[in-house]
């Protein structure tokens, strides 16, 4: 009977908590809990919820991990409007090692997040057109998208911009400028700033400081 009546008020609390309230109970209260608060929020069609139930289920956070729940959750969490969700979508179609891979549906997906601003997709995009991968090479899509992303602090972007003006790729060469978006990074470590930064001995080049109205000349920090 206390075991019942315990169980029948912790899934009242349940179906009284908020997201919030949810999202501190996993380290006092462990994974399994932590999954039962969201399943009551996902029933509600709280997106954040279902969103960190996929996410539980693709990292196999605690428990074993389940592509095939991750996805359906995600799924859910995006139709309702979650952007973080539809990228993680994208990123399950784009592997190969999965039985969801279709690249083109990972492009449109991509595509769908970054149209709602979300940086991570943009950089996804600049790639696609940069690399002439399901869409035709655009250098100056490419680097419209990783211009967005940059501008988002998605410093990655950062990277795929100094390539360009140091290879001149879609703009004409310029290693100042090069050297500006990837210096930052170069010095954090970033394998990719790195390379350019060596490959292209950016650092024996004076930063662009010139002014070039419209421009995107520098990233932001």
């Amino acid at each position: 009977m206390k075991i019942t009546l315990l169980f029948f008020l912790f899934i009242n609390i349940l179906n009284a908590m908020t997201f919030e309230e949810v999202y501190t109970i996993k380290s006092v209260e462990g994974t399994m809990k932590t999954i039962s608060a969201y399943k009551e929020l996902a029933k509600k069609n709280d997106p954040k919820a279902l969103h960190e139930l996929g996410l539980i289920y693709l990292k196999g956070d605690g428990i074993a991990k389940n592509l095939n729940q991750a996805y359906e959750y995600f799924q859910q969490a995006s139709d309702l409007g979650n952007v973080e969700s539809t990228y993680l979508l994208g990123k399950i179609y784009l592997s190969n090692k999965t039985k969801y891979y279709n690249p083109k549906k990972a492009y449109n997906t991509f595509i769908d997040a970054s149209n709602k601003n979300h940086a991570k997709s943009q950089l996804m995009i600049g790639r696609f057109f940069l690399m002439g991968e399901i869409v035709d090479k655009d250098y100056e899509k490419a680097l419209h998208y990783f211009k967005l992303a940059s501008k988002q602090k998605e410093y990655d972007a950062n990277c795929y911009i100094a390539y360009m003006y140091a290879s001149g790729l879609g703009v004409f060469p310029n290693f100042g400028r090069a050297n500006n978006f990837a210096e930052a990074q170069y010095k954090n470590g970033n394998k990719l700033c790195v390379k350019i930064w060596n490959d292209y001995n950016l650092g024996k080049y004076p930063k662009d400081d010139g002014f070039k109205i419209g421009d995107y000349n520098k990233p932001v920090e």
